[in-house]
């Protein structure tokens, strides 16, 4: 019992470290390559918000009225765009809330404005509001979307011709030119909320996958695990009882009959020991001969006719290992939901199909509705090889167990 607990131990290990295993592949290389490209979006916003007042100060040499106006302005709208970025890490995709929705407007508006009143140059300050024009607008509906770029980009248009005009008056330089680059800003500068954006939701669905395949597979290994040892003890333990119970019964009259039924309890004790340790391993093998030389003389020690039919060496040894595992089951629910008296085990395997069917008699009637939870494992596992299993109770007291699955199964 000792080696069992140990070996289950073991395997738990084996399964949680599954959890701790990183994904490899092109699963990763995709959400590093989201990550990079998100990290490339982000330096990108801020140089070109740091390029704004650069641009503005040096080049195009503000009175400091002006300038100091669109200082608080810039450091205003930094602040909003900065907080935005933060909303969008707790909650992807949100939409912006109205008090921020309105404050980004006022500001956006104003920065543009007064960028473009300061002269030619001045186009530059609408580049700021063309990122907040993508914090305010990201997370609405592809309409009011392209609503609010639509009139953001026309606003833009009209009033930075009707601003500029007067300055440019006896110059070469067209109003229209720095109001259509005003215009372009803001047309285009909201593409960076956007963009990053969809790739954190890219990073963060992949994120979600990789962690659903992790808990996926470490499920359905936990699910083999219990599987696999209900089908090595159950069917050991209940052998072990059933020969316990016959040796104390012959403990008194026949006393030499007695020991080597104990001696074959430790045999079988000994065997699902190493079968536990194998599985552990994943190792264990379920040949049909041999469980069903098994079933032969666990069969004849209750005192039940068996009847064979077939030869277990026609089916494939991947078709035979899966049939071993059924068989194996098949005697558990034999002996424990059965007192039979007779027992058919039938093999066969023609037509590309390998097929098992056992039959007994003595079905107990209270647990017909309820074949117990191997036969709906051995189900599952009928499933995963491309096979089927039929478990039924049949006439005058008999059980029916049906097992199919193609005979060239991997």
């Amino acid at each position: 019992m000792t080696a069992v607990i140990a070996g289950q131990r073991r395997a738990s290990a084996t399964v949680q470290a599954v959890d701790a295993t990183p994904l490899l592949g092109p699963e990763e290389r995709k959400v590093r390559a989201a990550r990079r490209f998100g990290r490339i979006g982000l330096a990108m916003t801020i140089f070109w918000l740091l390029t704004v007042p650069a641009y503005g100060v040096w080049l195009a040499g503000l009175d400091l009225v002006s300038g100091w106006y669109l200082f608080v302005l810039y450091v205003v709208a930094f602040g909003l765009h900065l907080w935005r970025i933060r909303q969008h890490m707790a909650a992807l995709g949100a939409r912006a809330p109205w008090w921020f929705v309105v404050v980004a407007t006022v500001v956006g508006i104003a920065i543009t404005l007064l960028g473009l009143a300061t002269g030619y140059p001045g186009f530059i300050w609408s580049l700021v509001g063309g990122v907040l024009l993508g914090d305010v607008v990201a997370g609405l509906r592809a309409r009011w979307m392209m609503l609010w770029i639509g009139l953001a980009t026309a606003f833009t248009l009209v009033a930075g011709y009707l601003l500029t005009a007067p300055s440019l008056v006896g110059t070469p330089i067209s109003p229209w030119f720095p109001a259509g680059c005003a215009a372009f800003f803001v047309a285009t500068m909201w593409t960076l909320d956007v963009e990053r954006l969809w790739w954190l939701k890219a990073v963060t669905d992949l994120d979600d996958s990789r962690r659903t395949a992790a808990e996926l597979a470490t499920a359905r290994e936990r699910l083999r695990l219990a599987d696999d040892l209900h089908d090595i003890l159950g069917h050991a333990l209940e052998v072990v009882a059933f020969k316990s119970e016959l040796a104390a019964r012959l403990q008194e009259g026949d006393p030499v009959r007695a020991r080597v039924e104990m001696e074959e309890v430790q045999a079988v004790a000994r065997r699902s020991l190493s079968e536990v340790r194998a599985l552990v391993r994943d190792t264990r093998p379920t040949d049909l001969g041999t469980e069903l030389a098994g079933a032969r003389a666990v069969l004849e020690t209750a005192g039940v006719d068996l009847v064979v039919r077939g030869d277990p060496a026609g089916v494939g040894p991947a078709a035979g290992n899966v049939l071993g595992r059924v068989l194996r089951e098949a005697m558990t629910n034999v002996l424990r939901h059965s007192e039979p008296s007779r027992c058919t085990i039938e093999i066969d395997a023609t037509g590309g199909q390998a097929r098992l069917r056992v039959v007994n008699d003595g079905a107990l009637p209270g647990d017909d509705a309820d074949p117990g939870t191997g036969l709906a494992a051995l189900g599952r596992y009928l499933q995963e090889h491309a096979g089927r299993l039929e478990a039924r109770p049949g006439p005058d007291g008999t059980f029916r167990l049906d097992a199919e699955l193609p005979a060239g199964v991997s």
